[in-house]
């Protein structure tokens, strides 16, 4: 299906999902749990602890946005609001940080259906018999399902979320910069990723990976030569390119950090040209997106779309080369043979179409590398557009 009739189906899905979840996380957030879009079936469907209460929530909705047909929705019954899910995996996140448990958690992710916290760990039998109380005696896992509310968490095997910052995009930019162009600093490659301006006062900020640069950095675009199609890890960053910036603001919890330089245009480089990016949201289960990094592009797979939304609502352990490892909130995707690169680290996640609408920025991919010869996997990771911008208080810049 071409992009087009994709987002024919996907817009009022995405509409009432955009409503949904903005009411869920506040007017109604007492019986919210989760959302997923339903794209073959062309229905929305949400989770809610009260489904009798279903026509309260859909005013709510419709109230930020009347224009979204509710008769695409299907209410379900989830056992949590995300609320309690939250807060039942921020606790099992801090008993990580004081060293309290035995193993290591790579993701927890709030369940599609909101009916639990599923982890993923490196000792799935030592984590299950902890949360029988079978294990340590002095664990705070003891009774795990009677914790935070009673939330139920699930523990299976799962793969180490590493950052790999040495990559490239579109190489030798320059001023207006934007989203898919090479950033380096003379040792890394990444990817820009968000071109915003602050609120402010309208200075420009390129939007990054936090895990790419060091604070205080300059960063440049990619200087000659440009790499070889198909040949990108044999190539190296050049440096210095035209100057982008300077790293100010970090977040490590949404693994993104500010370049404060040079102007940029809320544009994304794409395939063989440049689109318009117009606002920002946020990815729901069920939806389908695109990432532009340009270690992908310079390893032949272009702009890399048709990555599925599996999980919305994901915290993840983060492993990188040069910061050590840090907990990051985002979404998780998946795409079969290659959903992201080594180097694509910072690009910009977004909604196809005739213009493009900001979801976030590249965080990492999995561990395992179907193709790619090591450097690329089939499960990529992003932080979400509108917390990134609401952290450091940006906006897109509306200039194209």
């Amino acid at each position: 299906m071409n992009v087009t009739d994709q987002n024919r189906i996907l817009n009022p899905l995405r509409a009432i999902a955009n409503a949904a979840g903005q009411a869920g996380k506040t007017t109604e957030s007492g019986i919210y749990s989760t959302l997923r879009i339903d794209a073959p079936n062309d229905a929305v469907d949400i989770y809610l602890t009260a489904p009798s209460e279903e026509a309260q929530f859909l005013r709510a909705a419709q109230r930020i946005d009347r224009h979204i047909d509710t008769r695409l929705v299907k209410v379900e019954r989830a056992p949590y609001t995300l609320r309690q899910l939250h807060a039942a995996r921020a606790q099992l996140l801090a008993e990580q940080a004081a060293h309290e448990l035995p193993y290591s958690i790579y993701t927890a992710a709030v369940a599609t259906d909101g009916s639990s916290i599923q982890v993923t760990v490196n000792k799935p039998d030592v984590a299950r018999a902890s949360a029988q109380g079978q294990g340590d005696s002095t664990s705070n896992l003891a009774g795990r399902q009677d914790v935070v509310g009673g939330v139920r968490v699930t523990f299976a095997s799962g793969r180490p979320v590493k950052a790999d910052s040495w990559a490239d995009t579109k190489w030798h930019d320059s001023s207006p910069f934007i989203g898919g162009d090479a950033l380096s600093d003379g040792s890394y490659v990444c990817s820009a990723g968000l071109p915003t301006v602050r609120t402010s006062d309208s200075h420009p900020i390129m939007i990054t990976a936090d895990h790419c640069f060091t604070s205080g950095d300059s960063i440049y675009t990619g200087a000659s030569p440009t790499p070889t199609m198909g040949n990108f890890y044999n190539t190296n960053g050049g440096y210095p390119g035209s100057y982008v910036g300077a790293v100010s603001g970090k977040s490590t919890e949404w693994d993104a950090e500010e370049i404060d330089g040079s102007n940029n245009n809320s544009d994304e480089s794409d395939s063989t040209t440049w689109y318009p990016v117009v606002g920002d949201a946020y990815s729901y289960n069920g939806d389908s997106v695109c990432q532009d990094g340009v270690a992908s592009f310079f390893m032949q797979e272009g702009t890399v779309c048709g990555i599925n939304v599996i999980n919305q609502d994901i915290t993840y352990t983060l492993q990188t080369d040069n910061q050590g490892s840090y907990t990051v909130r985002g979404v998780e995707g998946v795409r079969s043979a290659w959903a992201v690169a080594q180097g694509d680290s910072g690009a910009m996640v977004f909604q196809a179409g005739s213009t493009r609408q900001a979801r976030g920025i590249v965080s990492a991919g999995s561990a395992d590398a179907p193709t790619g010869g090591g450097h690329a996997g089939t499960y990529i990771y992003w932080t979400e557009a509108p917390d990134i911008l609401g952290h450091f208080g940006l906006k897109m810049n509306p200039k194209t």
